[in-house]
């Protein structure tokens, strides 16, 4: 039975009406099944964004007391179990937005457009068993829960701006931009990616300098607008215009585990070199520094992996914070804030004398990264992982070089260049768990699907004529 291409003569829109409502129920139904039969997932970081702590982004926060508001009059912990419902049902609308706009856009068969739904389901299923999660982002009590169902639904409609130039999908992703950064900082990789989309633009349209100003004045107007956000939040919350604190922790987690002892004589102050002496010398004595990592790659970046969370929310958080309160007293946002100044000082003293030795662990991190982004990083997946990044790519360059849909190269290119930004940012700061690339993961395979559309049908239609001969 031959499979044939959907043309806008073949469907009407009933008929797509039809089957998009189909795969809509079917994606709700995934998603559902999974907040009925787990519930809502606390995880480690949960309590932080429940307790509205100093160290988060607002946007999250924000949500859980709206639910909590919202549903007050039932048990104590009800509202988490709606803010489950609620994430499920996003993550639900996101994968459905995505087949369905694929299957309008390039035409796709109905069975392509199922594949391409279903890869998302594939991936929270990944997280869910294989990666031994035992839930799903979509039911935690994280900011995941959102972010990853918005970045995915942000792609989509960046994609509809570069091919039709809407003002409403410009608004709109602008509007995902500042939602996701005002949740989580990692995803400045959206605002990146807004402002690729609007050079590329310029550049079609030969109009380089109008497409350098609106995106200074984009990216502008969306940090203005999440940083008056987190100040407002702060102020409600705290009784303070200051802005959420901690965001340099990360970077100091990598200055500690590239240092050496003898980096305290670089801090001028007496006290903080103290201070820093004695997070190094438990981060020393229990292995957790770059120095006690073994030889070959695999060992550098589990090691690193293994024992991030062992110098950061073990020793160097809890001693600054510890620190900070021998002179602030019981005062959560003077002590936060100190903590913070602490941090930037052992960052501006240490880390400059130890650039070769954060290039490699970044390039290790950053070929990790890669690695969780399409698969999970032991022996096997690792090749696994080669292979079908070889393919990507050799399937990328024969739709460059036989000119074939140039959408799908658009797609495919954008995907390849989100990937990158996103495993560049989060290498420099923090090791790369699936957590933190899972991002684009389905955007892989649902790009490497379309890339094998074309020469699907073409081989198709080859055997077809042989067997008819």
């Amino acid at each position: 039975m031959q499979l044939k291409k959907v043309s806008s003569n073949d469907n009407s829109t009933n008929n797509f009406l039809i089957f998009s409502i189909i795969m809509l129920l079917i994606s709700l139904a995934f998603y559902l099944f999974f907040a009925f039969f787990d519930g809502a997932v606390i995880c480690v970081d949960s309590p932080s964004y429940i307790e509205m702590n100093i160290s988060r982004e607002p946007a999250y926060p924000l949500l859980l007391a709206l639910f909590r508001f919202i549903f007050s009059g039932f048990s104590s912990d009800f509202y988490l179990t709606a803010v489950a419902f609620f994430q499920s049902i996003l993550a639900a609308f996101a994968a459905w937005s995505f087949a369905s706009f694929l299957m309008k856009e390039f035409r796709l068969t109905r069975l392509f457009s199922m594949f391409a739904l279903c890869i998302p389901f594939f991936v929270s299923l990944l997280c869910r068993f294989a990666a031994k999660r035992g839930s799903m982002y979509s039911n935690s009590i994280l900011t995941e829960g959102i972010t990853i169902s918005l970045y995915f639904i942000f792609f989509r409609y960046l994609i509809d701006f570069i091919l039709h130039q809407k003002k409403k999908h410009f608004a709109f992703c602008w509007l995902l931009t500042f939602l996701m950064i005002s949740t989580r900082k990692q995803m400045m990789i959206a605002l990146a990616m807004l402002i690729i989309a609007i050079l590329l633009i310029g550049h079609q349209k030969k109009k380089y300098l109008k497409a350098i100003l609106f995106s200074l004045i984009s990216s502008a107007s969306i940090l203005l607008c999440s940083s008056l956000l987190d100040f407002g939040y702060n102020y409600a919350v705290r009784g303070e215009f200051i802005k959420h604190s901690s965001d340099t922790r990360f970077i100091t987690t990598m200055a500690f585990y590239t240092a050496e002892r003898e980096d305290a004589y670089y801090i001028e102050d007496s006290e903080i070199q103290e201070l820093f002496l004695k997070i190094y010398d438990i981060c020393n004595e229990n292995g957790y520094l770059k120095n006690s990592a073994g030889n070959g790659w695999l060992n550098r970046v589990t090691h690193f992996g293994d024992h991030y969370d062992h110098i950061q929310i073990d020793t160097m958080w809890p001693l600054i914070n510890q620190y900070a309160e021998t002179v602030y007293g019981n005062d959560t946002v003077s002590i936060n804030t100190y903590a913070d100044q602490i941090m930037n000082i052992i960052n501006r003293s240490v880390l400059l004398h130890h650039l070769p030795e954060i290039a490699e662990t970044f390039m290790d991190n950053f070929l990790s990264g890669l690695v969780t982004t399409v698969a999970q990083r032991n022996s096997i997946l690792i090749w696994y992982s080669l292979l079908v990044y070889l393919l990507y790519i050799i399937l990328l360059i024969w739709h460059v070089r036989h000119d074939q849909n140039r959408t799908i190269v658009l797609f495919s290119s954008l995907t390849l260049i989100s990937i990158l930004l996103n495993v560049g940012l989060v290498s420099m700061v923090i090791f790369c768990q699936t957590r933190y690339t899972i991002y684009n993961m389905a955007l892989f395979y649902i790009s490497l699907l379309l890339m094998l559309y074309e020469p699907f049908y073409q081989l198709l239609g080859r055997l077809t004529k042989h067997v008819s001969k």
